[in-house]
């Protein structure tokens, strides 16, 4: 027995050091499932469905990401997208065109971004916590401002961005891909990518080097606010309005498409690639489920193991088996 919890072990530390090549083969695992389970599933027309869902995730994970390589934690971010959704609508079906509909909306959510960093790194409270919070009070918000109600928008070039094609490709996924091209280059190319990492790493050894940890999460957190403004944008593009409870589980997804993709929860470790495949991970279980007609309720199920088994990687990454308590 103890030959065999110890070869478990082996196997599972080995997985953990490995996880973008996991999370490879679980993305061509699940495309060669799905291609035998429905004849739909390789098509381009279904290829562009996988990649109009995965373009909103896929946007507010680049930040998320950054997020959490610094050790900081964002739960709030599906009610920031919806807070940014109504935004839009409200500005929108206010007569003002597209312009000032998408500055309005990414204002909201760099101001809700900003609520996030000033209580986290101005009055110190930790981010679990305040997160939550604040993931309460912005739901809340989005169902104050239409009194619960969805908001139609009907602007043509306010709707493109989020279902029109440039040259046979959707407008939302060409955004995503650009998101995920310049956080890369921020986390791989840039002083403030190279400080995030540090600070995940050891923020007091952060501290003492000269970097003004504070100030990089703050700013982490407008980032991510700024992002959740280009997801409300998105999601309120396509489906045409804006909607109190649209984005309600997008806390969880996003959190996952990051875990998948290799960042740890305590900080210091993750690639943008990484989470790229976790998104395309998650988008691609969310859409063979749907072809399959598995129910919605038994969908939560199946994402919410997911999470579970991503969390349990990154608890094996930080040597959890090897504690004794």
């Amino acid at each position: 027995m103890e030959s065999v919890k110890k070869g478990l072990k082996q196997v599972i530390n080995k997985i953990s050091h490995t996880s973008l090549m996991t999370v490879i083969c679980a993305l061509v695992a699940e495309i060669i499932f799905f291609s035998l389970m429905s004849p739909h599933f390789l098509s381009m027309k279904n290829f562009l469905n996988i990649g109009l869902y995965a373009a909103i995730v896929g946007c507010v994970s680049c930040s998320v990401t950054l997020v959490n390589i610094s050790g900081n934690i964002d739960l709030s971010v599906g009610s920031q997208i919806a807070v940014v959704g109504m935004v839009a609508a409200v500005v929108s079906r206010a007569g003002y065109g597209w312009e000032i509909t998408c500055l309005a909306a990414l204002a909201a959510g760099v101001a809700c971004g900003a609520i996030n960093g000033f209580f986290i790194t101005v009055l110190k409270l930790n981010a679990f916590i305040t997160t939550i919070a604040t993931m309460q009070s912005l739901s809340g918000l989005a169902y104050l401002i239409s009194q619960g109600q969805s908001l139609p928008i009907s602007d043509p070039k306010f709707i493109f961005i989020g279902r029109g094609y440039i040259a046979g490709v959707p407008t939302s996924l060409i955004i995503m891909l650009v998101c995920y091209v310049i956080f890369h280059i921020i986390s791989k190319y840039t002083v403030f990518g190279r400080s995030v990492y540090m600070i995940g790493g050891n923020a007091q050894s952060s501290f003492l080097a000269g970097i003004k940890v504070n100030k990089v999460r703050f700013e982490l957190y407008l980032l991510n606010g700024l992002m959740c403004g280009v997801a409300g944008v998105l999601l309120s593009a396509q489906t045409g309005a804006g909607m109190p409870n649209a984005a309600a589980t997008y806390n969880m997804t996003a959190l996952s498409a990051v875990i998948l993709g290799g960042a740890a929860l305590t900080g210091g470790k993750g690639t943008i690639f990484g989470t790229f495949l976790g998104s395309c991970v998650l988008a691609i279980l969310n859409n063979g489920m749907t072809l399959l007609s598995v129910g919605s309720y038994w969908q939560y199920i199946i994402i919410g193991l997911v999470l579970l088994a991503a969390v349990s990687i990154d608890a094996v990454k930080g040597g959890s088996l090897k504690r004794k308590i």
